[in-house]
């Protein structure tokens, strides 16, 4: 292995690591590269001493390699820090009626709401409710100005016939004048009964389906039953 190799090396350990793996391997890497270079220079002919740039240029690259492992070690701890803030303010949601950008909903006696927001005016948009099989059970066409919808769906199918209660999903396909797909933002509002902290954007369980906390847009305490 030369100087070079020994750089390449600790560039290719690092390269994608975690802070603690890649401060590993580079103060391994990092002392086999500086028992190289001590090696050539006490061998160097004297009459044609080594060039320096070569190793001062590594020398370099291993410096730039300790910064980038430094700046994601404050990434890493930056990132562990907002999970945790993520987590406790979205425990807090638990049994609040919050509204997300969300296509499940439930269905109770006889009715379904959803919201949606097209971008532009899409004179050709396809609204189709989705039981949980993933069945589409309802479709319907409506001419759709820019802007935000409600739409309420009264449980029954394309035939007439009364659905079970439970959670079903909107899916919105739109098409302006040209045939061009128009942006559609799809939103849900419910009660959160359960929350998934596997990940860093947890999961908030809504209307049977889940919401990740980044997309909450409103939080409410819910109406009491009468």
């Amino acid at each position: 292995m030369d100087i070079a190799s020994a750089s390449a090396a600790v560039q290719a350990a690092t390269s994608g690591a975690k802070s603690s793996t890649a401060s590993a391997a580079l103060a391994g890497n990092f002392d086999t590269f500086l028992k190289l270079l001590t090696t050539q220079l006490q061998h160097q002919d004297p009459t044609n001493p080594m060039s320096s740039d070569q190793f001062t240029q590594q020398l370099v690259q291993m410096s730039g390699v300790e910064q980038s492992i430094q700046t994601n070690r404050y990434l890493e701890t930056l990132i562990t820090a907002n999970a945790i803030q993520n987590a406790s303010q979205s425990v807090s949601l638990l049994g609040k009626e919050v509204t997300g950008s969300g296509t499940g909903t439930l269905l109770a006696d006889g009715s379904a709401k959803w919201s949606f927001a097209v971008a532009s005016d899409a004179s050709d948009t396809t609204l189709q409710v989705i039981n949980a099989d993933g069945a589409t059970v309802y479709t319907e066409k409506m001419d759709a100005t820019a802007g935000t919808h409600q739409f309420t769906w009264d449980g029954k199918d394309s035939k007439g016939s009364d659905l079970p209660d439970g959670t079903y999903f909107l899916r919105v396909t739109a098409n302006n004048a040209s045939g061009q797909p128009v942006a559609v933002d799809t939103r849900t509002t419910g009660i959160v009964t359960g929350i998934d902290l596997s990940t860093t954007d947890p999961l908030l369980t809504v209307n049977g389906a889940q919401i990740r906390y980044s997309q909450i847009t409103s939080v409410k305490e819910p109406v009491p039953a009468i």
